[in-house]
């Protein structure tokens, strides 16, 4: 904190955002929760990799020694970006509840509080913190998890891998489509591909109208595909093979060799189907948050991309509520009631975020709010108990120095 003399000896308080007080608390603030978010990154790596070490051994050139050594080192890294981002801003609330804690302990708090400094200005080393893990959130969460997996994915490395791996088609896939319906097996390329695709039209009345089938489809600028090697079916057509398709009722088949049709079908879609939202590369994500799909896929990117944004705000607030709750409850000393209680409010509010990111990407919010909704509730938690120890203290909201002590004035 920052002093000056004022004439007749009074020493006003002034904010110093990078003064001492608050460069301590910073480093404090950071070397707790890098220490949590390591245990806890620990805890997740060895759940995530010791069912894939066969997956490891059963590769010749890695079976044993260093060469297992090194390539589960590698995959380690490279997991530990997907595993990470969901426990940064948790790790940031339980990494200053920790250094606050133990500046009460150490009687700290205390000579803080008699310096007559307002618990406003307290509040610059958790913001200062938020901003810090914010940009850390998302750089892993944004760039370096997306890389990562996709790294795993062109060498078909571990189970993600594995699971993932591109040049497989992974079967039939039932797509809806404004106007019908297309089943095929898709080569994610790129380029984009459809093998042996069906696709059905209906009329606005909802019966079958066309029907499409085609050894391979290739897409074309302007929303059109063309169709190799295939069958038409339409209810309007008279000559060809003639088909029954479902009643007694004689329909006809017109073979083709080629064939363009209109279909509205995103490619980029199509090339990173199968794939999380949070695995897509960040021009990927913003195209496809703004494009119309017609499928549940769309809630699931509008959500990912909003939750990205808010990332740095969320931790801000993390930081900002688990500041507040300690000025408030530990001012002079670390009860243990309080301090579960507080680890507790950290604990629903990480809760009540993966709640309702799940909930806006399977559409039952919108996306805007499944992903600013709960850093903005976090934040207002964080400005509620600010008042009160503010109004507690006799301040209200001024940034000025504390008013003359009286010993039958309640501590925050």
């Amino acid at each position: 904190m920052k002093t000056a003399l004022r004439q007749g000896g009074a020493r006003p308080i002034h904010l110093a955002p990078f003064g001492l007080h608050a460069r301590m608390m910073l480093g404090g603030y950071l070397r707790h929760t890098l220490m949590i978010a390591a245990a806890l990154m620990t805890i997740a790596l060895t759940i995530d990799l010791w069912p894939q070490v066969p997956l490891l051994t059963a590769d010749p050139a890695q079976g044993s020694g260093v060469f297992f050594l090194f390539g589960l080192i590698r995959l380690a890294v490279l997991r530990l970006p997907d595993l990470l981002p969901p426990f940064i801003p948790f790790a940031t609330f339980l990494g200053v509840v920790w250094t606050e804690s133990a500046f009460t302990e150490s009687r700290e708090r205390l000579l803080v509080w008699n310096s007559g400094r307002s618990p406003l200005y307290c509040m610059v080393p958790p913001l200062l913190m938020g901003v810090l893990m914010g940009l850390l959130l998302f750089t892993v969460d944004g760039l370096l998890r997306p890389a990562a997996i996709h790294v795993q994915i062109k060498e078909v490395l571990g189970r993600e891998g594995k699971r993932l791996d591109r040049a497989r088609s992974g079967g039939a896939h039932w797509i809806a489509l404004p106007d019908g319906l297309l089943r095929a097996e898709i080569e994610y390329g790129p380029p984009v591909r459809l093998h042996n695709a069906t696709i059905y039209k209906l009329d606005t009345n909802g019966h079958l109208r066309e029907v499409d089938s085609a050894v391979e489809a290739v897409p074309l600028d302007g929303g059109r595909w063309r169709l190799l090697e295939g069958r038409a079916w339409s209810a309007s057509a008279h000559s060809g093979t003639e088909v029954t398709l479902g009643d007694n009722s004689e329909e006809v088949e017109t073979p083709f060799g080629e064939k363009i049709i209109a279909l509205s079908l995103n490619t980029l879609w199509l090339h990173n189907i199968g794939l999380s939202p949070q695995y897509l590369h960040l021009p990927d994500l913003y195209s496809l948050a703004h494009a119309e799909i017609f499928a549940r896929d769309g809630s699931g990117y509008r959500t990912r991309f909003q939750a990205l944004l808010s990332g740095p705000l969320l931790t801000c607030a993390m930081a900002l509520l688990a500041a507040a709750l300690s000025l408030r409850h530990f001012a002079y000393r670390t009860r243990a009631f309080a301090l579960v209680a507080v680890l507790l409010t950290g604990y629903l509010s990480h809760f009540m975020v993966r709640a309702l990111y799940l909930m806006g990407e399977f559409g039952y919010v919108p996306a805007p709010v499944a992903g600013w909704l709960p850093p903005l509730l976090i934040l207002a938690m964080a400005v509620g108990v600010l008042l009160l120890i503010q109004r507690d203290r006799g301040l209200a909201w001024s940034l000025r120095d504390l008013p003359a002590f009286r010993a039958d004035r309640p501590g925050p």
